[in-house]
């Protein structure tokens, strides 16, 4: 049988929840038999039924909600934009030719030209990095709303499936009772169809078990993303553009070296290590956005999974 225990650590803290969602003490509990419900098989059966219908007409429409809500939160400026202005950048700074740099001469626009094109991708990546960090910055507290809700709202479902399966594991005793006194051919068949109920039940109440598992997924993997994107934007924000300008001023005594003095070695040597040095972070940084990239689908995934439990429900 399948195992109802909750996993979420969050369900002591509806003070967390926004302003203007329900809580467990604020909503009417649905009418259903006491904690003893007579101990027939039939009873046991329509006490499941209702709590079940009660959950698929009330709670499970709540969670596939804020999983709306979460896809939208979490959406944001395309990642690939972001790994293609890395890619970008990264070119530009292989394509530096110090060879030309140092010759001079009709070879001295060339190198020139070359830095020019570092500054422009240089640029367009910190444009792009504002702007998704912004987003980040503007709808993590959304989001974190958002899935601290979706899992508060699992517990509560968890709580009923619990109760669910036991009235059902009551009622599987029962009938396992009356089929060793049952007599009767037509006794035997109510026997039958009363079984064929409690298996449709509890393969309904797996299915609100199973979305309840992928809300705390959600949960899980929304705190991975959330770090994720802090580290990409550290990264993003003060990583890359600390390397950029350090290689901006190892540049600069090479273009001087252009126009009105000879080209000292170790300037020369610095320009190349620091050139390095800048291909490193940019690796990073990419590795970085390949791995949120991988984080966002798994989201999506779990996600969809959610809107597919609650439709077959529905």
């Amino acid at each position: 049988m399948t195992d109802f225990t909750p996993e979420s650590q969050l369900s002591g803290y509806p003070s967390l929840v926004p302003q203007g969602m329900w809580t467990d003490a604020q909503e009417p509990t649905p009418a259903r038999p006491a904690s003893a419900p007579q101990q027939s098989a039939a009873s046991l059966a329509a006490a499941a039924q209702h709590l079940l219908d009660s959950m698929v007409r009330k709670r499970v429409p709540r969670v596939d909600a804020l999983r709306r809500q979460l896809q939208l939160a979490t959406a944001g400026p395309s990642l690939e934009h972001v790994d293609a202005a890395l890619a970008d950048l990264h070119d530009a700074i292989a394509a530096l030719d110090f060879i030309a740099g140092r010759n001079g001469g009709d070879r001295a626009l060339e190198f020139l030209q070359q830095c020019a094109a570092i500054h422009r991708a240089g640029k367009s990546l910190q444009d792009l990095a504002g702007r998704l960090t912004e987003h980040h910055a503007t709808q993590a507290p959304v989001s974190r709303l958002l899935w601290i809700e979706l899992v508060l709202e699992s517990a509560s479902l968890q709580k009923r499936v619990r109760q669910g399966a036991h009235w059902l594991a009551q009622m599987d005793r029962e009938l396992h009772k009356r089929r060793q006194s049952a007599t009767a051919e037509v006794s035997h068949r109510a026997l039958e169809e009363l079984g064929r109920r409690g298996r449709t039940l509890r393969e309904r109440l797996q299915t609100v078990h199973r979305l309840c598992g992928l809300a705390r997924s959600v949960h899980a993997a929304c705190e991975q993303l959330a770090q994720q994107r802090a580290v990409l934007g550290t990264t993003l924000q003060v990583k890359v553009p600390a390397a950029g300008d350090r290689l901006h001023d190892a540049l600069q005594p090479l273009i001087e070296a252009l126009a009105y003095r000879p080209l000292v070695p170790e300037e020369l040597v610095a320009a190349i290590d620091t050139r390095h040095a800048m291909q490193v972070t940019l690796t990073q940084a990419r590795a970085e956005v390949a791995l949120l990239q991988s984080g966002v689908q798994d989201l999506a995934v779990q996600l969809a999974g959610i809107e597919q439990k609650a439709q077959h429900l529905s």
